[in-house]
């Protein structure tokens, strides 16, 4: 006897949950554990139910003998970015603003890439492995620090790398060593101070960025990295909410440094300031 499929069976089948092939974690601690034991890399899928490509992944990607292969000695973790709690918080902590991202780090949580976007099988293995061997360079960089410790190039060159990929204490050592160290260029100096700044604002320490930024200034009162930080002070006012500080230093830079090609970002939020404060806010 022939069955008949109706239009709502066909719409079920469609709708339904896709199954994927791996053991995908649900838990950051859980997934720091394995990973932490078998000294493995983490991929963190960051999605969403209402993210269509996100779905595409878990039927077209997932389950291919490709992706298999090539995520056998990584743990998986998969996270939903809208859950309120653990996805929630590390969307923002790695600065998801697109879906579908995936991020691949270390047990501790440092960033080692990140993938932006749908790909099928092939070229997102691709993505993964050229993923994979920038981390890999850059170990080997910081591996072979000693070989560079008389070229402060490339030793602030690590050094932002380190606070790029969210190892925060790295990084600011290596930092804090380039603005002590005597015979250090004041360009490479001022710089470090800067991205000292800039660390300290990521992890919302404003008061620390805004301490490190006022030695700067103290040290030097022209150049990029000086004429940055001090729009980054500006930034860090706002984002307190102090208008009439943030008001004050985008008004002393635009006096300060007329000719700089910063002005235009002056120029984009100052107006906006100026009426909050106009209007009591």
């Amino acid at each position: 006897m022939t069955r008949k499929i109706t239009l709502a069976a066909v719409l079920a089948l469609l709708l339904a949950p896709q199954t994927f092939a791996g053991t995908w974690h649900k838990s950051v601690a859980a997934a720091q554990k394995v990973a932490r034991e078998k000294n493995q890399l983490i991929l963190i899928d960051m999605f969403a139910q209402w993210c269509g490509w996100c779905h595409r992944f878990e039927r077209e990607v997932f389950p291919s003998a490709v992706f298999q292969a090539a995520t056998k000695d990584i743990v998986l973790l998969r996270l939903d970015t809208e859950d309120g709690k653990e996805g929630t918080e590390y969307s923002r902590k790695f600065g998801v603003t697109s879906l579908p991202t995936f991020v691949l780090v270390t047990h501790d949580l440092s960033i080692a890439g990140l993938i932006r976007g749908y790909a099928p099988p092939t070229d997102f293995v691709k993505s993964l492995k050229d993923t994979r061997t920038k981390y890999d360079d850059f170990l080997k960089r910081a591996k072979n620090e000693a070989s560079f410790a008389k070229d402060p190039v490339q030793r602030l060159a690590l050094a932002k790398e380190y606070v790029t990929r969210g190892a925060y204490d790295k990084g600011e050592l290596r930092l804090r060593k380039l603005i002590t160290e005597k015979n250090i260029p004041v360009v490479i100096r001022d710089e470090a101070y800067y991205h000292l700044a800039l660390s300290f604002t990521v992890q919302n320490k404003f008061n620390e960025a805004l301490k490190t930024i006022r030695e700067l200034t103290s040290h030097s009162k022209v150049g990029e990295s000086v004429e940055r930080a001090r729009i980054l002070a500006g930034q860090i006012y706002m984002q307190q909410g102090n208008w009439l500080n943030a008001a004050n230093e985008f008004r002393s830079f635009k006096t300060t440094y007329p000719n700089s090609p910063l002005i235009r970002t002056v120029d984009s939020v100052l107006p906006g300031i100026e009426k909050r404060l106009a209007m009591g806010r």
